[in-house]
């Protein structure tokens, strides 16, 4: 139960019943059961369908048929006449050739040295832009060196693209401004590209016909119009799924509009469902997202029975949250997104009285108010997966934000961040750290706690196992690869783990605030459509809640999406 029952027990039932105090005493020194802190995160993950990468294929040309047929042919240059440079200095251009002026060279050394141009242009950052040696007489050993500063002049776009064509269009085509193009450019845009909802991108960019550097882009546009996703866990001890379906793009505007829901009810009756509406702001990658949910339940704890209290009660989260996110940073390696947005969230939770009394219900409520701001960011080199996350959130007391039988803090600060670090030790054998952090100075609500249990490092716990205002948790993972050629099976992977997580409150001390857990376990996956995880665990941390010793936990995890 919440951690501020100690006060709002006493004022409420005190005048009725004289062992108040030995009620509010008790229920705060065992104030932890399954599912505390914010029940949305107790929910089975949802493998949402991630943006699609746009493949992507530059295509530059070979030197000249010609001056191919003449390679082995001698001449003494006696001057290099070099068009077309504006992007790099031209001296530096000039410089790959100085070396070949006034001796017998081949023709194909001359080749090379436009093949080092072309290189020293890519390694600036201009990909399309290149160096060759056109078909020519070679009069008076005059050399003529044709330098092409490659740029998208067209757009084509291909496939099922829906009524998206438009908006598409619009994104591409601001490359057209880029000349020459450069990586950088071509790497924001195609990254924006693979942001649009539903879609899977080639973009190829065709080498330039002329020397003026003129290119045709192709996209080959494959669209999902209607999606859907599953995922199912057991790490409540109930068997338990959340079904989405989206919509993708079905207007020029590019729109996502999803929808879930949990089921079965199981034993403690949990009813979720949530929509959230994305939609994209203009075409530099800019999106707002609103979304509402509610969650409600009544879950059983035995430690109200003795309190005269049912042991079922009521408790219920709804949310509605509005938000902006800009790319900061848009490359083939590395994301930077900034997130920024405000949210309303009413936590209420309702004891019933198992004996006669003046007030039988009591209820406990927080209308949370509160904006956002948060950074994510992701980085992939060569053996290393890094992603990370840092948020900073603040209540509001006022815009109607309220409490009721509750010490909670309305105008809280907390600050949160994750991080998750992957390493490919060999060419099968990987690595995973993560973490997850919080700290705040206030009392806080269900909705705003860090909780731990279940895939949230507490692998031999149930979801929600811990809570609190602050805390920490963390795990490591070794896991090996198997490739698997099957229709619907691609790679099996064992894994073996540990994990460990603490939470604190500022009002009170728990009785039960950390937990670490030892476990293997194996997964299966067809690397397109679905996901498999099983595992075993063993507690090592505190024995967990209405449990009388430390026993093995069996976990079951399974992601579908369907197309």
């Amino acid at each position: 139960m919440q951690h501020c029952i100690k006060g709002w027990i006493a004022i409420c039932a005190g005048a009725a019943f004289s062992q108040s105090a030995f009620i509010a005493d008790t229920l705060a020194a065992d104030a932890r059961s399954p599912g505390q802190g914010n029940p949305l995160d107790t929910l089975p993950k949802l493998e949402a369908a991630p943006a699609q990468p746009v493949v992507t294929d530059i295509q530059t040309p070979g030197q000249d048929p010609a001056m191919q047929r003449l390679l082995n042919s001698r001449i003494t240059p006696s001057r290099f006449r070099i068009a077309g440079v504006h992007a790099l200095p031209f001296d530096v251009v000039a410089a790959e050739f100085a070396g070949l002026t006034n001796r017998e060279v081949t023709v194909a050394e001359l080749l090379h040295a436009a093949e080092k141009v072309s290189y020293l242009y890519r390694e600036k950052g201009y990909p399309l832009s290149f160096a060759f040696v056109p078909d020519q007489s070679f009069k008076d050993n005059v050399v003529l060196i044709n330098v092409v500063e490659g740029y998208v002049d067209t757009v084509k776009i291909h496939g099922n693209v829906g009524a998206s064509e438009t908006r598409l269009r619009k994104i591409a085509e601001q490359l057209k401004t880029d000349r020459p193009l450069t990586q950088k450019s071509f790497d924001r845009i195609t990254g924006i590209l693979g942001l649009q909802p539903g879609m899977r991108i080639k973009a190829t960019v065709k080498p330039p016909l002329s020397t003026d550097g003129a290119s045709e882009m192709v996209l080959d546009v494959h669209r999902t119009p209607i999606a859907a996703a599953v995922g199912i866990d057991s790490s409540t001890g109930n068997l338990r799924g959340v079904l989405n379906v989206s919509t993708n793009a079905l207007s020029p505007l590019g729109e996502q509009i999803s929808a879930s829901t949990l089921a079965p009810r199981g034993p403690s009756k949990e009813e979720y469902y949530s929509v959230n509406y994305a939609q994209p702001i203009r075409y530099q990658g800019m999106l707002l997202q609103v979304n509402l949910s509610h969650y409600e339940a009544q879950p059983k704890n035995r430690d109200l029975v003795p309190l005269q209290f049912d042991e079922r009660y009521q408790t219920e989260t709804q949310r509605v949250s509005a938000n902006l996110s800009y790319p900061l940073i848009l490359t083939q390696s590395r994301t930077l997104t900034i997130n920024g947005g405000i949210y309303a969230v009413k936590n209420s939770t309702r004891y019933t009285r198992s004996v006669p009394s003046a007030q039988p219900v009591i209820e406990q409520r927080a209308d949370i108010r509160a904006v956002s701001i948060e950074l994510n960011g992701a980085e992939a080199m060569k053996q290393t997966t890094a992603q990370w996350s840092l948020g900073l959130f603040q209540g509001i007391d006022g815009m109607g934000a309220d409490r009721l039988n509750s010490d909670v803090d309305l105008d809280f600060t907390r600050l949160r961040g994750s991080f998750s670090l992957s390493r490919q030790l060999t060419e099968q054998v990987g690595a995973v750290f993560s973490g997850m952090a919080q700290y705040s100075d206030d009392v806080l609500a269900l909705s705003e706690q860090l909780g731990f249990g279940g895939r949230l490092f507490g692998l031999a716990y149930p979801a929600g196992e811990i809570a609190g205002d602050k805390g920490w948790g963390f795990s490591l993972e070794f896991n090996r690869a198997f490739a698997y050629d099957g229709t619907y099976l691609k790679q099996i992977q064992p894994y073996v783990m540990a994990d460990a997580a603490r939470v604190y409150v500022n009002n009170y001390t728990l009785s039960h605030d950390e937990i670490a857990s030892l476990g293997f376990g194996v997964r299966f996956t067809d690397q397109e459509h679905y996901s498999l995880d099983l595992s075993i665990a063993q507690p090592v941390g505190e024995i967990p809640v209405n449990a009388s010793r430390r026993s093995p936990r069996l976990n079951l995890s399974y992601a579908y999406q369907f197309e």
